[in-house]
């Protein structure tokens, strides 16, 4: 009996929690064990990475030894890389078709939504102009950040100093001023 393992000490790495309101179970008496892991505690992220690389496994998607976030797939039509924060993804192959395919077998192991081609991922926006290049930028996030610290209307300078302006190594008997500004 369960109630009475508990109550004796025998499952002390267990936790027990009582029905909630409105549950009513067919067999009076029984305590119902508390799935630690999906309720937001210390090991809810590890718990969901382990998940993550069991599933991912079964479809030949592999962390990687540099990036533990980061998911390779080596076949003989390429590679396939899958970048994993939490729950965004984002996947790269040399060929759509080979997205395409790694996509559906993902979808095949966990209820996703497909947002299309990446704009943002992490806070960067991702750009891919027509010759192939891909920018990453984080204008969005300074833009942020200068108008936290009231300098989001500032003007924007080409160069840092003043042109002309002459730049010299201090010497020892040069006294450095306080104020830099």
């Amino acid at each position: 009996d369960v109630a009475t393992a508990f109550l004796n000490g025998e499952l002390k790495e267990e936790i027990w929690m009582k029905e909630p309101p409105g549950y009513e179970s067919k067999t009076p008496g029984v305590a119902c064990r508390l799935l630690r892991s999906i309720y937001g505690l210390r090991q809810a992220s590890r718990c969901w990475y382990d998940k993550l690389c069991t599933k991912f496994a079964e479809i030949g998607l592999f962390p990687s030894k540099s990036d533990p976030a980061m998911f390779v797939k080596v076949d003989e039509k390429g590679v396939i890389l899958a970048l994993v924060h939490v729950d965004d993804m984002c996947v790269a192959a040399k060929t759509q078709e080979m997205v395409d395919r790694i996509k559906r077998a993902i979808g095949g192991l966990f209820k996703v939504r497909d947002l299309g081609e990446i704009k943002v991922f992490l806070g960067m926006e991702v750009t891919r102009r027509e010759n192939g290049d891909i920018t990453l930028s984080q204008a969005s996030y300074v833009e942020r950040i200068l108008s936290a610290h009231g300098l989001g209307d500032v003007k924007p300078r080409v160069l840092p100093m003043a042109v002309g302006t002459q730049v010299t190594p201090a010497k020892e008997d040069v006294e450095v001023l306080e104020d830099p500004t």
